[in-house]
């Protein structure tokens, strides 16, 4: 017994037709017939009726095609199963990462996947947050670590690492310092130091200022969390960055933003539709296992 034996056979059997089997096979109906002969001489059954002008089922047709039709769809699991081997030994994955990221459980799941599949080849990419995202949308790169601040636009999955507070932070000696909170118009009256657009604080601080009504150009704008600190130390401005990242030492001082929290996410996102390759999931299960084995080791 063949394979496209069985395949002629469910064939014959969808259509009823001899004639519109061998078309849709794409080979001709004698090739058909004489295949469908010699699985019945294999069998000892006879599975069609030809009989008058149509072509039917016997009995023992209905009995025999269901089980051609799982045994074809056992066979189609098997050669997925084979692709999906296939695609972790050789397959290709890219991953965004935003620029200066500097968390542990990203890097230890790219080495992990790395060491269990070294056949397949990952490649990181940096860049802003909005860039890497809208390259995730188009399927330019498999998933990506990301900062947003508000709803992520598009049909993206994603694990989120960490939510937080957006605040300001000041050094002790500038005008503000003696503030609990700030509010948009008082931000505007000084210097603002800010990431570049399309970071996940950028669009944080935009939506503050937006719903408030108040436009503010900032004076000082730069590409990472590092150089905002160090402007802010010198007093040359206002800093807004989400809490963790501003990890003040004692002689800076953070201030909450006025009204209601302007919240910034950290975390990995992926394109739902179509879905992610193996080889993509197993870099984005990777991340994520190694997040939360990292939250437990550190609350454990």
């Amino acid at each position: 017994m063949e394979i496209h034996q069985l395949r002629y056979l469910v064939a014959v059997a969808d259509e009823l037709s001899f004639t519109r089997a061998a078309a849709r096979l794409h080979v001709s109906q004698s090739g058909v017939s004489a295949q469908v002969q010699q699985l019945e001489r294999e069998l000892g059954l006879e599975l069609f009726d030809r009989a008058g002008r149509r072509v039917r089922l016997t009995g023992a047709g209905e009995v025999v095609v269901p089980r051609a039709r799982a045994a074809l769809s056992a066979i189609q699991h098997v050669k997925h199963g084979a692709d999906e081997v296939l695609g972790l030994v050789r397959g290709r994955v890219r991953v965004g990462a935003v620029t200066g990221l500097t968390w542990p459980p990203f890097f230890d799941a790219i080495a992990a996947v790395h060491d269990v599949h070294p056949g397949l080849e990952v490649e990181l990419v940096e860049g802003t947050s909005s860039a890497l995202a809208e390259s995730v949308r188009e399927g330019r790169l498999d998933a990506a670590v990301v900062a947003w601040s508000g709803p992520l636009q598009g049909q993206l999955g994603r694990h989120v690492v960490v939510e937080e507070e957006l605040v300001a932070v000041v050094a002790p000696s500038h005008p503000l310092a003696g503030r609990r909170s700030l509010d948009a118009g008082a931000l505007a009256e000084h210097d603002v130091i800010a990431l570049a657009p399309g970071t996940g604080a950028r669009s944080g601080l935009e939506r503050f200022l937006a719903d408030a009504g108040v436009r503010v150009v900032p004076r000082w704008e730069v590409a990472n969390p590092v150089s905002v600190r160090l402007l802010v130390e010198r007093g040359l401005g206002v800093g807004i960055l989400s809490s963790s990242t501003v990890d003040a030492p004692d002689d800076l001082v953070r201030i909450r933003l006025a009204g209601p929290a302007i919240l910034s996410n950290l975390g990995l996102v992926w394109r739902e539709r179509p879905q992610p390759s193996v080889a993509a999931y197993a870099v984005i299960d990777a991340v994520r296992s190694r997040d939360v084995e990292d939250r437990d080791g550190s609350t454990g």
